[in-house]
């Protein structure tokens, strides 16, 4: 009576392992796939920008001067957009205020 209680109580502690084995692994594969989940979209950003660093080439002169000429165009383009539109509100803010 006694080793049949010992040889279930054997076989109820195997259980219990299994059963504690099964749950840490189960624990460990949700941690798992949580890093996993977070740590993806870092991985795949910096994969793509590898690859696109890759494919990159750095402009020639004729290429570098032609993106600096319509560059400062913009620039002039747009000083000259700022000082019309400041032109024609100074009087416009003179009538309004009455100075």
């Amino acid at each position: 009576s006694l080793l049949k209680s010992y040889t279930s109580f054997l076989g109820f502690a195997q259980i219990v392992a299994q059963v504690d084995s099964l749950r840490t692994r189960i624990e460990r594969s949700a941690v798992m796939e949580f890093i996993k989940t977070a740590t993806e979209p870092v991985y795949d950003f910096s994969k793509d920008s590898a690859r696109l660093i890759k494919r990159c080439n750095k402009p020639d002169r004729r290429e570098y001067t032609k993106i600096a000429v319509r560059t400062a165009l913009g620039f002039v383009v747009m000083g000259f957009i700022g000082f019309f539109v400041k032109l024609i509100f100074i009087p416009i803010n003179n009538i309004i205020i009455g100075g």
